[in-house]
């Protein structure tokens, strides 16, 4: 019986496996691991977020403080300091730094990276509201943790040729700003440019002093009257109606009927008899670079420019893509 020699570490192409070429001999392995990332990439290019920036959780707060025009020196004493002497108690606090300007502080405070920053945030607004009652009165003070949501996203300008600067704002604020902040993951939309309308009361001085009324006196009577109360509930058929008396005004018209104080005979002065009432815009200030605070600038935009800031962990597209199906509507201006 004849047999075929075996030759040793040849198969049954009579080739040695030793030069066989890896690929060849681990192609099951490789077939399935590229297989398995295809899946797996397809399943993560659907399912993760696309943002503009990474997911990042700073480890730093910003407490920001805002007083109106309250000089440096003042702010430094009455505000800055008490304000970085109440935050050392916040646990896993690392360093401290602030900036102080006219009117305003901005006091950074940065901790360990592993540190849970909602928890951290949490005991900072705790502080920060103890401290609130050994403040001026006048201070607004914001807590912010600094993540890549607080950056905005995307920026949509609203232009007009026959619309004037106050109405675009108008449009911006009361249409499309509610539209925009309805979209999911839209967690801010920030206005910037256009003017905001106002009425601008011009005192005479001279009737000033003839009915011997103050500017304080002024502002505290349009104050009272500028608003909506309820007078209570009125029963009527077995049923409780609530009652509500409006003194708003809308009109120069409006405004010049407040009645400011009596003169000493029980006539009534209004506010029509000793100012004059016009519409107005409100002015847009900010700082010029470079220079003293007191040094200030009016910048004229008559372009109206929406930026929307979104959440963290929020696809991006998602928001254009929301925007885009509202932008497709016309919108009348």
């Amino acid at each position: 019986m004849d047999s075929s020699p075996v030759v040793n570490g040849a198969g049954p192409s009579g080739k040695n496996s030793s030069h066989t070429p890896w690929f060849y001999r681990l192609s099951r392995p490789v077939l399935f691991l590229t297989i398995s990332m295809a899946f797996v990439g397809g399943y993560l290019a659907l399912s993760v977020p696309i943002s503009v920036f990474p997911n990042t959780d700073f480890p730093r707060i910003v407490v920001g403080v805002d007083n109106g025009v309250m000089p440096i020196d003042q702010m430094l004493v009455t505000i800055t300091r008490p304000v970085e002497e109440a935050v050392n108690s916040v646990p896993g606090l690392q360093k401290v730094t602030s900036i102080t300007s006219r009117g305003s502080a901005e006091v950074d405070l940065f901790f360990d990276w592993n540190s849970d920053m909602i928890l951290t945030l949490q005991r900072v607004d705790a502080v920060v509201a103890r401290l609130q009652a050994d403040l001026p009165p006048t201070a607004k003070v914001e807590t912010h943790r600094m993540t890549f949501a607080v950056f905005p996203i995307i920026g949509y300008s609203l232009t007009s040729d026959t619309v004037p600067p106050n109405k675009l704002w108008e449009i911006a604020t009361y249409d499309l700003k509610p539209r925009l902040n309805r979209l999911n993951g839209v967690a801010t939309v920030i206005i910037q440019g256009g003017r905001v309308p106002e009425f601008q009361v011009t005192p005479d001085p001279a009737r000033l002093h003839a009915a011997g009324i103050t500017v304080p006196d002024i502002l505290d009577a349009i104050k009272r009257t500028n608003l909506i109360d309820s007078p209570g509930l009125i029963e009527h058929s077995h049923q409780l109606v609530l009652g509500l008396i409006s003194g708003q005004v809308r009109t120069p018209e409006q405004i010049g009927q407040i009645v400011v104080k009596s003169s000493p005979t029980g006539i009534p002065i209004r506010l029509g008899d000793i100012a004059k009432i016009a519409p107005s815009v409100a002015g847009y200030w900010t700082s010029a670079p470079k220079t003293v605070s007191s040094n200030l600038k009016l910048e004229k935009s008559p372009t109206m420019t929406l930026i929307p800031s979104g959440f963290a962990r929020v696809c991006t597209i998602s928001i254009v893509c929301g925007w885009q199906l509202f932008a497709t509507k016309k919108v009348v201006l």
